[in-house]
C-alpha cells in the first residue's frame, strides 16, 4: 500500500511538474511581441500580398482588433513592415493589407513624402525593432499629387513646402487623367529612392540586405495594390 502511495504521490508531482511548466510557457509566449521576429523582406512582403488579396475579396481575417490583442502588445512590437503612405482617409495600410494591431509601422504623410521626420521614423523601425521591409505606398486620385501638377500657389507656407517636395516628373502625357497616373507612379518611385540618398542608416540596412525598398501604388476602385520596381541606378 505505502509502495502504491508512493507511486501515485510521484505521479501526482511529475503531472503538476508538466503543468507549470506549461503555464510557465504559455505566459513566456503571451511576453513575447506579438510578431513572430526573424521574417524576411520577401516573407514580409508576401504576407501584405495575401492580406491585400483578401481585402479585395472581402475576406478580411487578420486585422484582430480585441482587448485580449492590445493587452498582448503591450510587451512589445515586431511590425513586419514600414509603411510610408499618404494621409488620404481611403488608403488605410491597416485595411487595405489586413493586417491588426502591431503589424504594421506606418508613416502617414500627404503625397507620401519624405522629410527629416519621416526618415527619422523608419529609422527607428529599422534599427530597433528590426523591421525588413520599407513600402511607399501611393494611391490613385492622389490629391497631393494633383496640387503639385496644378502649380497654383498654396494657402500657407507649409502648403507650399509640402508640395515642393512631391516630383511628378516630366514628359507627361497631354491628357489630365493619364498624367496624374503617371505623376503619382513617379512620385511614389522619386520618395522610394530618396530613402537611401537621404538616410545613411537605411542605405545602410538596404545596403547589407537587411532591409529591402519596394514601392507600390493603391487603386482606390478597385482595392488592388500593383506593386512596382525601383528604377535600375
Amino acid at each position: 500500500m505505502k509502495t502504491r502511495m508512493a507511486m501515485l504521490t510521484l505521479a501526482g508531482l511529475g503531472l503538476a511538474a508538466v503543468f507549470a511548466c506549461r503555464l510557465a510557457a504559455d505566459e513566456q509566449a503571451k511576453a513575447k511581441p506579438a510578431q513572430q521576429a526573424g521574417l524576411t523582406a520577401d516573407e514580409a512582403l508576401q504576407r501584405l500580398k495575401e492580406g491585400n488579396a483578401r481585402f479585395v475579396a472581402d475576406m478580411l481575417k487578420e486585422a484582430e482588433l480585441g482587448s485580449k490583442k492590445r493587452i498582448e502588445l503591450v510587451q512589445g512590437q515586431r511590425p513586419i513592415a514600414v509603411i510610408l503612405t499618404c494621409s488620404d482617409s481611403r488608403a488605410a495600410p491597416e485595411i487595405v493589407f489586413d493586417k491588426g494591431l502591431g503589424v504594421l509601422f506606418v508613416v502617414r504623410v500627404a503625397g507620401n513624402v519624405g522629410g527629416p521626420e519621416v526618415y527619422a521614423s523608419i529609422e527607428y523601425a529599422l534599427a530597433e525593432l528590426k523591421t525588413p521591409l520599407i513600402v511607399v505606398l501611393g494611391h490613385t486620385s492622389c490629391g497631393a499629387v494633383g496640387a503639385a501638377l496644378k502649380g497654383k500657389d498654396q494657402q500657407s507656407d507649409n502648403l507650399k513646402q509640402l508640395v515642393s517636395l512631391i516630383h511628378t516628373g516630366s514628359d507627361l502625357p497631354k491628357d489630365k487623367d493619364a498624367a496624374l497616373d503617371a505623376a503619382i507612379r513617379n512620385n511614389v518611385q522619386h520618395q522610394a529612392q530618396l530613402l537611401t540618398k537621404q538616410s545613411r542608416i537605411i542605405q545602410d540596412f538596404v545596403g547589407s540586405g537587411r532591409a529591402k525598398i519596394v514601392p507600390a501604388l493603391y487603386d482606390l476602385k478597385t482595392g488592388v495594390v500593383n506593386w512596382m520596381e525601383l528604377p535600375k541606378k
